[in-house]
């Protein structure tokens, strides 16, 4: 009788798994899949080193001697004021078309004349400074962050398949993409807009003094900032190049995108293309050079003008990390680079059959 007393006494609880949200178990996944990665680089340090060698190799040869005038020039035009008075000129013409300020028109033209990430840039240093507002940053990142015409034309059109004629149809396709991205997403955020711009009797801040003294020092300085801002910037492109070469080599070596590419097989029929649009998902650039090498053809150009318009992992994450100091709504900017990806690919399907 004592024994099932006693049993009745300590009555063992049910076990109940702890709840893990949604947040906590990405935050899991990530964690095994960055330890998975620092191992499988500590088993093949030979292979991986290589690579790691390679994105610097690109990013020293080609992305650092285009990238870094702009990067430099631009803070300097902001620092002159150059920007305000570009914003200012055309402000009405960007509220009518795209329904933001006229520093849509500086970023649009500063990204198209030099490529990623310096339109996501130029939005995050705006929007950093206090001159534009978080929804017209999301509204100008759907269609200011762009490749330009070096890497387009050059690198791809001429360098990779040989054409230069395919290199300026890819451009073309790439702008026009971008320009309806951007009217797409005109309405985005438009009473919120509507009424910050129609409350002009608001008080406005007021501007510290500052003293002649201050503002010598701050000019004086002005291009050691210039050029201390740009090498910042420029190394962090040139850190997450170096990286995701790493990345798509772990994911190439291991097969991990054949879901991705056997889908895409099924309707283009041509795996060479299916796995090279699949790993330029993560690298653009080398998804570029494995269309290339499966010949100049409609399917090839218009899978490397949606692989440019979507800019690969590698391109998203550095503009995500310069767009977040505008706080961006990064799903919105994630959607509009999606849009954009279907709408490059369609038109360059639909003009090649023309121009080529």
């Amino acid at each position: 009788m004592r024994s099932i007393s006693t049993a009745k006494r300590f009555k063992f609880k049910k076990f109940k798994p702890p709840k893990i949200t949604l947040k906590q178990f990405s935050k899991i996944m990530l964690t095994l899949g960055i330890s998975a990665c620092m191992v499988i680089i500590l088993i093949r340090p030979d292979v991986y080193v290589a690579s790691a060698l390679e994105g610097v190799k690109l990013w020293a040869l080609v992305v650092l001697p285009s990238l870094l005038p702009f990067f430099f020039f631009t803070s300097l035009l902001a620092k002159i004021g150059a920007t305000e008075r570009i914003a200012r000129t055309l402000t009405n013409p960007c509220r009518k078309i795209f329904g933001t300020s006229g520093y849509a028109a500086y970023a649009l033209l500063m990204s198209i004349l030099s490529g990623y990430p310096v339109g996501a840039k130029i939005i995050g240093d705006l929007g950093e400074n206090g001159l534009i507002d978080e929804t017209d940053a999301t509204k100008m990142s759907s269609f200011c962050s762009t490749s330009g015409p070096l890497f387009i034309v050059g690198s791809v059109g001429v360098g990779m398949f040989g054409s230069a004629a395919a290199g300026k149809l890819l451009f073309i396709v790439h702008a026009f993409s971008a320009l309806i991205t951007g009217l797409i997403f005109r309405f985005f955020g438009r009473a919120e807009i509507t009424t910050t711009r129609t409350n002009r009797n608001a008080p406005q801040p007021v501007r510290p003094q500052v003293s002649p003294a201050k503002t010598r020092a701050a000019n004086g300085n002005a291009l050691y900032d210039c050029v201390y801002s740009s090498v910042i910037s420029i190394a962090t492109v040139g850190g997450f190049i170096c990286v995701f070469y790493v990345v798509a080599d772990i994911f190439q070596n291991l097969d991990l995108l054949r879901p991705i590419w056997k889908t895409l097989f099924f309707v283009t029929k041509n795996e060479p293309l299916s796995r090279a649009f699949s790993y330029g998902l993560i690298e653009c650039t080398r998804g570029c050079k494995m269309l290339a090498l499966c010949g100049l053809s409609t399917y090839s150009l218009a899978f490397a003008s949606s692989l440019i318009a979507f800019g690969g992992v590698s391109v998203l994450v550095q503009s995500v990390c310069f767009l977040k100091k505008a706080n961006v709504k990064i799903p919105v900017f994630l959607l509009a680079k999606t849009i954009q990806t279907a709408i490059s690919f369609l038109l360059t399907l639909a003009l090649t059959f023309v121009v080529l």
